[in-house]
């Protein structure tokens, strides 16, 4: 029921005065629900793309299995004996750096600081497969080069699995490309 500002004397609805003191009633003002906002962590990953969606978080991973047992033997009584991809490897680096760089750009690209490739030779898309490509490469490497003597570990199938996932947004479109040719 609406009230009087002035002597907050309740009226009925629809009164232009209060009855008490004769001040102007204020029809009630319905209250909307105030709208959700987005978080700005929301709003940037909103901003990246489904690719760099993809390829971000599965580079990430892959950064992280180079430090991941890639291969074990099991050594007598000792136990089981393991190397990360990077101490079989060192090779692998080459891969870390280039998954540091990507890692970078998807964050650089969701903070909304700059993009990737404006003004090369080369799209963005195009770098972007070259990079998840070489990092493929290495990867599926030195998987199929396992030290002597060692069987693969859980590692070596996340980095792996890891290399494979964040090439897929851009060697799918380029096979299919390929084959329209």
């Amino acid at each position: 029921m609406p009230a009087c500002s002035r002597c907050l004397v309740e009226v009925p609805p629809g009164t232009a005065l209060c009855p008490k003191c004769g001040a102007a009633i204020r029809p009630p003002v319905a209250l909307r629900p105030a709208p959700k906002r987005e978080s700005k962590s929301r709003q940037r990953v909103n901003a990246l793309d489904a690719k760099d969606k993809v390829f971000g978080p599965a580079t990430f991973v892959l950064l992280i299995s180079f430090w991941l047992p890639w291969y074990s033997f099991s050594f007598g009584g000792l136990g089981p004996v393991s190397a990360d991809g990077l101490a079989a490897h060192g090779w692998l680096f080459i891969a870390v750096l280039n998954s540091i760089i990507l890692v970078l750009y998807v964050l650089v690209t969701a903070f909304g600081v700059g993009d990737l490739a404006d003004q090369g030779r080369m799209s963005k898309d195009q770098l972007l497969a070259l990079l998840t490509g070489i990092n493929l490469a290495l990867v599926v490497l030195a998987f199929l080069l396992k030290p002597a003597g060692f069987g693969w570990s859980w590692g070596a199938f996340v980095a792996l699995i890891a290399a494979v996932v964040a090439f897929l947004p851009f060697g799918i479109p380029l096979l299919q490309a390929r084959r329209g040719r």
